[in-house]
């Protein structure tokens, strides 16, 4: 059978390999390959992480002990939004980015001057971080939100 015109018969003699390859093929073409991340982006990614390091800071800290039970739960939920956040842009331009940012936050969390400039700034948990971080991650939901729904998808 010519099915091309020139000669050439086409071996059909295992079909079902020959799609299997085929649709591998297309799947490693249409793969999702990670985007360059904006540089507004990175830049928010930064500060998210420099957020996260004193919320850590704080709850590694004798001070965290003495909070209130509302206190403690409000740091958790503060350090899984920005979590969330973080993920948010993973997920929109690259899977590896929430794996950086976790060893960045903790690597930065465990360093003697920051620990001391957290400490002396807020007494670890006091003098208005709650309050602070807390406008802080709203303000970052809204900003990052929006950016995020203006950006085509992923490819």
């Amino acid at each position: 059978m010519d099915v091309f015109g020139y000669g050439y018969r086409a071996n059909m003699k295992y079909p079902v390999v020959s799609a299997l390859a085929a649709l591998l093929f297309a799947a490693t073409v249409l793969a999702k390959r990670p985007q360059i991340l904006p540089e507004p982006m990175l830049v928010n990614v930064f500060a998210l992480t420099e957020a996260s390091t004193a919320l850590q800071i704080c709850m590694d800290s004798d001070a965290y002990k003495y909070l209130r039970h509302n206190e403690k739960r409000l740091l958790r939920r503060l350090q899984g939004n920005i979590n969330t956040l973080v993920q948010n842009i993973a997920q929109k331009y690259d899977q590896d980015l929430f794996s950086f940012f976790k060893q960045s936050r903790d690597e930065a969390a465990k360093q003697p001057d920051r620990i001391e400039t957290l400490r002396k700034q807020y007494n670890f948990c006091g003098n208005g971080l709650l309050e602070r971080m807390k406008r802080y991650v709203h303000e970052s939901r809204q900003k990052l939100d929006y950016f995020l729904s203006q950006q085509p998808l992923a490819r």
